[in-house]
């Protein structure tokens, strides 16, 4: 068959939906291979592999560089029909040079330098709740830049904990398989593996992954069995159940066969064997091919590479930089506590404000109420009432055009070069806390949860109000980030949820409602991780407080005292005391530290988000503002609808007010 009319398929490595470069990758293949963003998302998010897409061999080559361009692994095979099912084994007999696998109808032979590939699966179905549980819980409580997939030896720790199965394929010189084993859990007699043979049936099938590794000359382990997104491979219905383990096993054949047909393109798992300092270099000149056909130690004798790469691994190796922290994980701390109300001018006015009405009410329960009425009816017919009402309608009216107005009047600044003072800055909001919706149980930068419970005029009646304003978050434009405090901020969410306390949330599912329950609702508003934050604040300095010399001193110190080994350094004589001279030294060495860490801390650059904080102004007046949205102009297009409707009410009330006047004069 001629070489275009074969079809060819692209098998890729699923990643972390953080992947920087995602969003690129799914834009250029939308609008350049016709592929639904959705669907290349899903396919290309998750912890397993995934049929990207088929064709003929040029465009699926062209899609594998961009692909690999973009940090994903990838293969380019064509589909091979499984023509034979793994034999199960029976026992098996180690000797120097080749391993005999005894099965039920025949012996297969594992000759020393053989190719291998290995699946180890879980046909429980517990290893994609596991990965799932893992996924939600970074969700939580990580930065979404820093939630990863489960690794390797994580995944393997995680199928030995369900129903293990083992399937063994050795491979010809073309990668084709030849024979097929099945290692069952108890199933074997495990006396063969000699001194590698442990008491625990699945320890014993990780002994037989140890002992191909050791006899083939390539071992390829694949353990994720079921949470990918290959053809035929799926372990459970449309619908969600977990299909027959008979028919599960079937599938396991069916991706043990894909996996053999992954080893036509061993360029897929080059990438993996990539000296990072040389694909570094590679991609800056715009020929990523060369960190895949160079070695490094070949790329070193290049002129103008080696130095490049010599020098990239030299800062790697500089402490407190780079590799050293990358593989810390990122989790997110808990947020801060809730401050506790302080007196301020508004809760001043709602105190006088309530003692006034009380005195008022009093007046009308033991005074001479004729007279109120009278006051109440002159005030009205003079026109009092609504111009009151007018001039409240026309100071929110006025106020939102002049918020509009100082939005579009403020430029909007790059982080990188943000100045201090008013700012307005766009971007992608990211959690510094590990902050939880507490309805919706969702990861968020904001929340905001107000309660109702109906009187006995059955209205809904505000009974609880609170908000994590207290908490701060970053804003990451491309550019850089910056710490926004939305302390005293006006806060435009765009999600809303509601309901009753017992109602079905997010979270759970079928649960009754009590009559109490219908008695009372919940409205929450989120702002969700990752979504486009408009911020309109004053830029200020963080200052936060270091310890001074003296504390640090005073602190070596006290954990010297308590460190009895480290203490003991220090008794020179041996007599087991410290005498005066020798604390004088542990003194001196104690400043010594403490002043070495001092000038380190002043001279360490901090990032942009631990220096500058985007708060409310000091100046009275100045609008604080944080809103969920797309573009500026939706903004202050919702300020504009808002304040038309409120200058015409305001108008209607004045002309009430002026028709009332003149009518109460005699005009």
């Amino acid at each position: 068959m001629a070489e275009e009319l074969k079809t060819f398929q692209l098998i890729a490595r699923q990643g972390s939906a953080a992947n920087p470069g995602l969003k690129s990758l799914l834009r250029v293949l939308a609008n350049d291979f016709g592929l639904d963003a959705y669907t290349a998302r899903t396919r290309l998010t998750g912890s397993g592999k995934a049929l990207l897409d088929s064709g003929n061999r040029e465009k699926i080559e062209v899609l594998a560089t961009l692909l690999r361009d973009h940090g994903y692994d990838c293969w380019v095979i064509q589909k091979t029909d499984e023509t034979s099912h793994p034999q199960r084994l029976r026992e098996l007999d180690v000797k120097a040079d080749v391993v005999e696998l005894i099965c039920h109808e025949k012996t297969i032979h594992l000759s020393r330098g053989a190719s291998v590939v290995a699946v180890l699966a879980d046909i429980s179905g517990k290893l994609e709740e596991r990965t799932l549980k893992r996924h939600t819980i970074q969700r939580r409580y990580k930065d979404a830049r820093h939630v990863t997939s489960m690794a390797d030896e994580k995944i393997v720790e995680s199928v030995l904990k369900g129903t293990p199965v083992l399937d063994l394929y050795i491979l010809d010189n073309q990668a084709k398989p030849t024979d097929a084993v099945r290692v069952l859990p108890a199933r074997f007699n495990a006396k063969g593996l000699g001194d590698r043979m442990t008491l625990s049936a699945t320890r014993n099938i990780l002994a037989i992954v140890e002992l191909c590794k050791e006899y083939a000359g390539h071992l390829s382990l694949h353990a994720d069995f079921g949470l990918g997104r290959l053809p035929g491979c799926q372990i459970k219905t449309i619908d969600g159940q977990f299909l027959d383990q008979d028919v599960i096993l079937q599938r396991l054949t069916r991706y043990g066969w894909l996996m053999c047909d992954l080893e036509q393109d061993r360029t897929g798992e080059s990438r993996d064997n990539i000296d990072p300092a040389l694909a570094a270099v590679a991609a800056a000149a715009g020929r990523p091919a060369l960190a895949a056909t160079t070695t490094p130690g070949d790329a070193e004798a290049i002129p103008g590479v080696g130095e490049v790469v010599k020098e990239i691994k030299a800062d790697d190796l500089r402490p407190g930089e780079g590799g050293g922290d990358a593989s810390i994980e990122q989790w997110l701390p808990a947020p801060p506590d809730r401050p506790a109300k302080k007196m301020s001018i508004g809760i001043v006015a709602s105190v006088l404000g309530s003692i006034l009405l009380a005195v008022l009410f009093a007046l009308l329960e033991v005074g001479n109420l004729d007279l109120f009425r009278a006051a109440g009816r002159y005030a009205t017919k003079a026109g009092l009432v609504p111009a009151l009402v007018s001039a409240g309608l026309f100071w929110t009216g006025f106020y939102f055009i002049r918020l509009k107005r100082r939005v579009e009047n403020t430029p909007t600044s790059r982080i990188r070069s943000i100045a201090m003072g008013l700012v307005e800055v766009h971007g992608r909001a990211l959690r510094k806390y590990a902050l939880i919706a507490p309805i919706s149980e969702s990861p968020c930068i904001y929340y905001r949860v107000r309660k109702y419970r109906k009187d006995s005029r059955n209205q809904w009646k505000l009974t609880s109000d609170i908000n994590s304003n207290h908490v701060p978050f970053l804003l990451d434009d491309g550019t850089g980030m910056v710490t926004v405090d939305p302390k005293d901020a006006t806060v435009k969410a765009r999600v809303s949820h509601s309901g009753v306390p017992g109602e079905a949330t997010l979270a759970f599912h079928g649960v009754s409602l009590s009559e109490d329950d219908i008695n009372e609702k919940w409205i929450e508003n989120v702002i969700y991780e990752g979504t486009p934050v408009y911020v309109l604040g004053f830029a200020r300095p963080l200052r936060e407080e270091r310890k001074s010399l003296r504390e640090r001193i005073t602190e070596k110190l006290r954990d010297l005292k308590l460190d009895r080994q480290a203490l003991h350094r220090y008794d020179t004589d041996g007599d087991g005391r410290i005498s005066d001279g020798e604390w004088d030294v542990a003194r001196s060495d104690a400043e010594q530290i403490a002043l070495r860490e001092s000038l380190a801390e002043g001279a360490e650059g901090r990032r942009q988000e631990e220096h500058v904080v985007i708060t409310r102004a000091p100046q009275r007046g100045v609008p604080f503002v944080v809103a969920e949205t797309l573009a500026e102009s939706d903004l202050t297009r919702n300020y504009r609808l808002t304040s038309i409707p409120l200058l015409l009410a305001g108008l209607c009330a004045a002309g009430l007010a002026l028709y009332g006047f003149l009518k109460f004069i005699g005009v």
